[in-house]
C-alpha cells in the first residue's frame, strides 16, 4: 500500500516537471522570435530616426539659405550663382533627399555664412567710420535724429537684413554730412558776428603754413594796408600772357582794397540788399581778402559778366579753373563749399598763395580752409 502511494506521488512530480519544461520550451518557441524581431525593429527605428533628423536639418538649412540670400550683398556673380543653386535644389526636394542633395545644401549654407560674415565686417567698418565723425555743433533735435537712424540700423543688423542695414548707414552718413555743413554754417555766423564786433585795431593777422588766412573767423586790423602784392601781380601778368596765346583774354578788374574802401562797399550792399544776403557775397571791413593785396577778381573779354554768376560758363572761367594753379592762384570760393567758406561760389575770385601751395589744388574743389586744416 505504501509503495503504491509513493509510486503515484513520484509519477505526479515527474509529470509536473515535464509540464514546466514544456511551458518553458513553448515560451522560447513563441516569444523568442518576437523578441528578436523587436530588437531588429528598434534598430530600424533608430536608423530611420537618424535619417529623418539629418533630412530635417538639411531642410532647415535650406530654409535659412532662401531667407538669407535676399538680405545679402556682395559680388553679383556669386550671389546669382547661389540663387541658381537654390532654384536647382528646390526642384529636387519633391524627390527623396539624397546624401548628394544634403551635401549640396551644406555647401550652399557654408557659402551663405561666408558672405554674411563679409557683410558684417563691412557694415561694422562702415558704422565705425560714421561714428568717428565729430558731431560738434549738432543741436538736440539733430542728435536725436542721428540716434533714431542708428537704432534702426542696429535692429536691421541684428535681424541680418544686411542690404537694408547698409542703406540705413548710407542714410545716416548723408544726414551727418548735411548737418555738419549746417552746423558749420551756424558756427561761422556766430564767430563772424562776434569777431566783427571786436575793436579792429586789436586784431592780429593769422598765418598758417606760411599763408595769410583771411575769412569770417580770422580778420585783419584796420591799419593793415600792404597794397597790391607785386609778386601776385607779376604772376597774374605771366598767366595773362600765356592765356592770350590760347585766345583767352584775362583782366584783373579788382585787386587790393583797404579797410575803409571795403567798409563803404559793404555798407552800400547792405543798404541795397540787407545784411544777411550781403554776407553771402561781400565781406565786412577787416574780413576781406582784398585787404591782403593777394586777391584778384578776374574777368574776360565780356565786361558785362565781370563778378557775375554766369561768368563760370565762359571759356575764360574754364581756362582759369584748369590753369590758374600753375601760376600760384587758387579759386577761393568753389561751388558747393559755401558751408566751409561762408561765401557763395565766385568763379572770378582768385587768391595768390604761391605755386608751392597752389599745385595741391589741381583738379580739385579744395578750399583754403580745408587745405590749412581750419
Amino acid at each position: 500500500m505504501n509503495k503504491r502511494h509513493i509510486s503515484k506521488k513520484q509519477a505526479l512530480k515527474n509529470r509536473t516537471k515535464r509540464l514546466v519544461l514544456f511551458i518553458v520550451i513553448l515560451g522560447v518557441v513563441i516569444y523568442g522570435p518576437i523578441k528578436f524581431k523587436h530588437i531588429k525593429l528598434n534598430k530600424s527605428q533608430a536608423v530611420a530616426s537618424e535619417r529623418f533628423s539629418s533630412e530635417l536639418e538639411s531642410i532647415q538649412e535650406f530654409k535659412e539659405i532662401k531667407k538669407s540670400i535676399d538680405n545679402l550683398y556682395g559680388d553679383e556673380d556669386k550671389i546669382n550663382s547661389i540663387k541658381k543653386s537654390i532654384a536647382n535644389i528646390q526642384s529636387k526636394l519633391n524627390d527623396n533627399i539624397t546624401e548628394e542633395l544634403k551635401n549640396e545644401i551644406s555647401d550652399l549654407y557654408a557659402k551663405i555664412n561666408e558672405i554674411s560674415a563679409e557683410n558684417e565686417r563691412d557694415l561694422e567698418a562702415y558704422s565705425n567710420k560714421i561714428n568717428s565723425e565729430d558731431l560738434k555743433g549738432f543741436n538736440d533735435e539733430e542728435i536725436g535724429k542721428v540716434n533714431e537712424i542708428t537704432n534702426s540700423y542696429t535692429d536691421l543688423f541684428k535681424e541680418k537684413n544686411y542690404i537694408d542695414a547698409r542703406e540705413k548707414l548710407k542714410e545716416l552718413e548723408s544726414y551727418v554730412q548735411d548737418i555738419k555743413k549746417e552746423a558749420n554754417t551756424r558756427r561761422i555766423k556766430e564767430v563772424y558776428d562776434e569777431a566783427s564786433n571786436e575793436d579792429p585795431s586789436t586784431r592780429e593777422p593769422k598765418v598758417v603754413k606760411g599763408i595769410l588766412i583771411v575769412n569770417k573767423e580770422y580778420g585783419l586790423p584796420d591799419t593793415y594796408a600792404p597794397g597790391e602784392s607785386e609778386e601776385a601781380r607779376q604772376a597774374f601778368e605771366n598767366m595773362k600772357v600765356d592765356a592770350s596765346k590760347e585766345g583767352i583774354y584775362l583782366n584783373a578788374f579788382s585787386t587790393y582794397r583797404n579797410y575803409w574802401a571795403q567798409n563803404r562797399l559793404y555798407n552800400n550792399y547792405v543798404a541795397n540788399y540787407g545784411q544777411d544776403p550781403t554776407d553771402t557775397f561781400s565781406a565786412r571791413a577787416g574780413f576781406s581778402e582784398h585787404q591782403t593785396g593777394l586777391a584778384f577778381d578776374i574777368g574776360g573779354a565780356d565786361r558785362s559778366l565781370w563778378a557775375m554768376e554766369d561768368f563760370k560758363y565762359t571759356d575764360e572761367a574754364k581756362w582759369l579753373k584748369e590753369n590758374a594753379y600753375k601760376y600760384g592762384f587758387i579759386l577761393r570760393y568753389p561751388e558747393g563749399k559755401e558751408w566751409k567758406t561762408g561765401y557763395m561760389h565766385e568763379s572770378w575770385h582768385f587768391r595768390y598763395v604761391g605755386v608751392e601751395h597752389s599745385e595741391n589744388f589741381k583738379d580739385s574743389d579744395l578750399t583754403l580752409e580745408e587745405y590749412l586744416g581750419l
